[in-house]
């Protein structure tokens, strides 16, 4: 029992919280004026939180090492961050405090949560269509030596092109902000997916596909039953892919002509020198990511569980 106690990793577990809670100790306690109270509260709420969590995932995860080193990690950033700040090693305006930063949540709450709700419509809006037509076309171009002949030099022109040079004929062409935002990260999102459902057609065991045939599938029935399936681990490698360029292509596209979202939000504030917001934002999209990512692993895991 004592040596199970005395264990790296509950000796990790043990300094993580301890840490956590010496973040809480050091939040002030008589803040100078309600916004710092305000972000001092915000603060100990997400410390809170961590804690919470922490406990929890030892209990329910069956790797409690990587659990364990993620919040190790999060404590010791969080550590910096107030020692950075308390002891100015870095310009306070410049590089706020985590008070400060977290007081943020409460001024622009509102602007914060539109811009996450319009960001999240447009991204999901171009990255769903670039799936609707990126897999089907995919599998029939891998299918089909002839369409693949045709498709292939075409995709080695246009997928290199960053899809940051389609905006300024986006917002020309198409009427509104949304219609380009959205045109530009299906750009940005279709080519890893399509040529991802290619590479998955191409490396479907050849065993395979004759057996197929010589039951006299349909192409439908190929299609949808045996192509699909054999080619998904390699479309998740490309949807992921494309999901990080979109999310990238979505920020862009709101810095350079936007007047809502994420991205919008921290070039208005970088335009008034607000330092606080920014790292607001930039908190803000990095748990954006985080939680996309990692609810499209949840749908990967549980697609490709025969794996």
């Amino acid at each position: 029992m004592i040596k199970k106690l005395l264990s790296p990793l509950r000796i990790q577990q043990i300094i993580t919280i301890l840490i956590f809670s010496g973040l809480l100790l050091s939040i002030a306690i008589f803040p100078n004026n309600l916004q710092e109270y305000a972000g001092g509260f915000i603060y100990s709420i997400l410390l809170l939180i961590l804690m919470v969590l922490l406990i929890v995932e030892l209990y329910i995860t069956k790797n409690p090492q990587k659990i364990s080193d993620i919040f190790l990690v999060i404590a010791i950033l969080f550590v910096l961050w107030e020692v950075i700040t308390r002891f100015a090693l870095i310009d306070i305006v410049v590089f706020p405090p985590p008070v400060k930063v977290f007081a943020v949540y409460f001024t622009d709450y509102l602007e914060i949560l539109l811009g996450i709700a319009n960001s999240l419509l447009v991204l999901g809006s171009g990255y769903i269509l670039a799936i609707i037509i990126a897999i089907p076309l995919g599998l029939l171009v891998g299918w089909n030596k002839r369409l693949y002949d045709l498709s292939y030099p075409i995709s080695k022109g246009l997928s290199p092109v960053p899809p940051m040079v389609y905006i300024p004929y986006a917002i020309i062409l198409l009427p509104s902000f949304f219609l380009s935002s959205v045109f530009v990260i299906f750009v940005g999102s279709f080519w890893p997916i399509f040529l991802g459902v290619i590479t998955g057609v191409f490396n479907i065991d050849s065993k395979i596909i004759n057996s197929a045939k010589t039951l006299g599938l349909s192409d439908k029935t190929m299609l949808t039953k045996i192509l699909l399936p054999g080619a998904m681990p390699h479309i998740f490698s490309g949807a992921f892919i494309g999901l990080i360029i979109g999310v990238i292509t979505l920020l862009i596209a709101e810095v350079i002509g936007s007047s809502v979202g994420i991205g919008w939000y921290l070039q208005h504030q970088s335009q008034f020198a607000n330092y606080d917001a920014i790292l607001a934002g930039m908190i803000v999209i990095s748990i954006m990511v985080i939680i996309i990512t990692t609810l499209f692993d949840k749908v990967q895991n549980h697609v490709l569980r025969w794996q």
